[in-house]
């Protein structure tokens, strides 16, 4: 999929010799970031579709994906191991908000313990592509706080078992964010340590 895109966009700085590398690099990436995405959403909504789960699962993302997008959060170094992590994750929320039914209290206290989490420690660093503009930290930090604020509102007009799953999904972005949080902090220690050892 990787040689596909850079074909393209190859043949996109032939015809448009106005664009720069660094945003040609840009296109490519994300380019490859929205290929993925589809390849990934697409096979599991028919997996939980053949489970009966479908509709848990597009509450998930509904209520997952744009906290993750704009908090950051774990990624891993493969296609296939994101691939499979990312159904772990949609299947524990699936399975979670069908069948687990936790007390509004508890996930309450769970969506408020999130939002600080949130406050405190966004937005999460890529480890394949740090954010090194402060402003564009600052402006990842405060979207991902108005976004999980309202989604913490929105959980509550949703009845049922949908109310679970969407909780459930909002926690567990929060979950996967400090995982990024310190997946980054034990990849910084391990490359200072091999820097270290080479001087």
């Amino acid at each position: 999929m990787n040689k596909i895109i850079k074909c393209l966009v190859n043949k996109i700085s032939e015809y448009n010799p106005e664009f720069s590398d660094l945003e040609l690099k840009k296109m490519e990436y994300g380019l490859i970031c929205t290929f993925s995405e589809i390849t990934k959403f697409v096979p599991y909504f028919i997996i939980f579709w053949i489970f009966s789960l479908h509709k848990y699962y597009i509450v998930s993302i509904i209520f997952f994906c744009p906290i993750r997008l704009f908090s950051g959060g774990y990624h891993a170094k493969t296609y296939w191991g994101c691939f499979f992590i990312s159904l772990a994750v949609f299947a524990g929320i699936a399975i979670i908000g069908k069948y687990i039914i936790l007390n509004k209290y508890i996930l309450m206290l769970l969506l408020i313990f999130s939002f600080a989490i949130v406050c405190i420690f966004s937005p999460v660093d890529n480890v394949n592509k740090r954010i090194k503009s402060k402003e564009r930290r600052l402006k990842l930090r405060n979207c991902s706080i108005i976004i999980t604020l309202c989604l913490s509102i929105l959980c509550y007009f949703i009845q049922g078992e949908f109310f679970n799953t969407a909780a459930i999904s909002i926690v567990s972005a929060v979950i996967m964010m400090m995982v990024g949080k310190i997946n980054n902090i034990f990849s910084f220690q391990l490359t200072s340590d091999f820097n270290n050892k080479k001087i």
